[in-house]
């Protein structure tokens, strides 16, 4: 008989873990504000009150809410000067939106691998990616850590680049004693739903320049005037006051809620020491606090029989633990590679090279196609009996990982197939 619940045997769990987002009556409130007071965008007093104070939760002396946070990245790269002709240094595993913001200015990606011991950018493939058209560095900090930003800093500051930090994952991160998104010359945030604070979309700029603060207004504000009168020159990227109005509860009650996960998240931790062949990526000493959008877990192949990734997730989901794996990387990632047929370069350009797709970044590939697995921050709201869920139903794959195998030869025989009949020119 079966004991895994994805070949017929009893799940570990059947109760769904906390939801996502969570909302109250505050945001029925303050919505039901906007709406009767008819000042629904264009700098209403929500936006205003939400900047200020996101800006005081970062240490920021300048923030600006905008649409969303992939168009925060191309407004940044704008307000830096950052074009045609010019290279910006991301990491291979990411969102795409990350790559996308360099393509829409005019820049070329350029692909650095991941540390293995934290999937972020490696500080030492930076320094090999520069060459003379770079201009700046984009680390992100991915799911629950941050980006190596002191060595990152230097790196920048003695090759004379920009560094724009990508934030989507970690609201309220401090490293050491300051703010990410702080770090570098501007912070990008996210609030697409999903997000550890939430607008449902929406997205802030950081900075402590205020002539980079300058440029951000009126890139993402039609161009108008700021503070002293000077115009810009941009588009529409503005949030609504909506959007706005969500988002000052979901700051109230951020603290609250990073308190419970970073608890949970211990406890989760204890719990995951007695499974066989899988690791936490470990916190950094530099990390005085860890916002978070996932959580992320190394699993060694061998521990499970090696069995593919996309099967040992499918066991963990069917004891009833949502889990994922990470992003694809981005040069390999359906969303990306189509830009070489769509995306129009100048007159010349190879659109593979300026697109990227033929990097190498063997750690990027490895870690989201083979051992990365992602737990999404809400999971951690919950109680410590959901915290030893999740480490046993990870625990009972991995001590069953042998009622996989026919589902993983089953995998690898019909891939040869398929590679087969692409060969002699029959099928996709």
């Amino acid at each position: 008989m079966a004991n895994l619940a994805l070949k017929g045997g009893t799940p570990i769990r059947t109760q769904p873990f906390t939801s996502w987002p969570i909302v109250g009556d505050e945001e029925r409130k303050l919505l039901l504000e906007v709406f009767d007071s008819g000042v629904w965008s264009f700098g209403g007093p929500k936006e205003a009150e939400f900047a200020k104070k996101f800006g005081a939760f970062t240490g920021a002396k300048e923030s600006l809410c905008v649409s969303n946070g992939s168009v925060s990245l191309e407004i940044a790269l704008r307000a830096l000067g950052v074009g045609p002709g010019d290279e910006v240094i991301v990491p291979a595993l990411t969102w795409h939106a990350t790559a996308w913001a360099v393509v829409q200015v005019g820049a070329t990606p350029v692909f650095a691998d991941i540390s293995e011991k934290d999937w972020c950018i490696d500080p030492a493939q930076i320094r090999a990616k520069i060459t003379p058209r770079t201009r700046a560095i984009i680390p992100v900090h991915l799911y629950a850590q941050i980006a190596e930003m002191d060595e990152i800093l230097e790196i920048a500051k003695k090759n004379s680049l920009f560094v724009l930090e990508d934030c989507a994952h970690t609201h309220g991160s401090r490293w050491g004693d300051q703010g990410v998104g702080t770090l570098g010359n501007i912070g990008s945030f996210s609030f697409q739903q999903s997000k550890g604070m939430t607008g449902g979309e929406g997205g802030i700029l950081t900075t402590n320049d205020e002539e980079l603060a300058w440029k951000i207004y009126g890139l993402k504000n039609c161009g108008r005037p700021w503070r002293d009168g000077r115009a810009g020159f941009g588009g529409n990227y503005r949030i609504t006051e909506f959007q706005a109005a969500v988002l000052l509860p979901q700051l109230e009650r951020f603290e609250k809620q990073l308190a419970t996960k970073t608890e949970n998240i211990r406890i989760f931790r204890e719990h995951l020491e007695k499974v066989t062949g899988i690791t936490a990526l470990k916190p950094k000493a530099r990390v005085t606090r860890q916002g978070l959008y996932g959580f992320g877990l190394r699993l060694d192949p061998a521990a499970f029989g090696n069995v593919p990734q996309d099967i040992i997730i499918s066991a963990i989901k069917a004891e009833g633990v949502p889990i994922q794996a990470p992003y694809n990387v981005v040069y390999k990632s359906g969303l990306w590679t189509p830009g070489a047929k769509l995306v129009k370069f100048e007159k010349g350009a190879n659109p593979a090279e300026r697109l990227g797709l033929n990097s190498d970044c063997p750690i990027a590939e490895r870690i989201s196609a083979k051992e990365g697995l992602v737990l999404l921050h809400h999971l951690f709201l919950g109680t410590a009996a959901d915290m030893a869920d999740m480490a046993n139903a990870i625990a009972k794959v991995q001590s069953n990982a042998s009622e996989l195998r026919f589902d993983a030869l089953e995998k690898k025989v019909t891939g040869a197939a398929k590679s087969f009949l692409r060969k002699v020119g029959i099928g996709a």
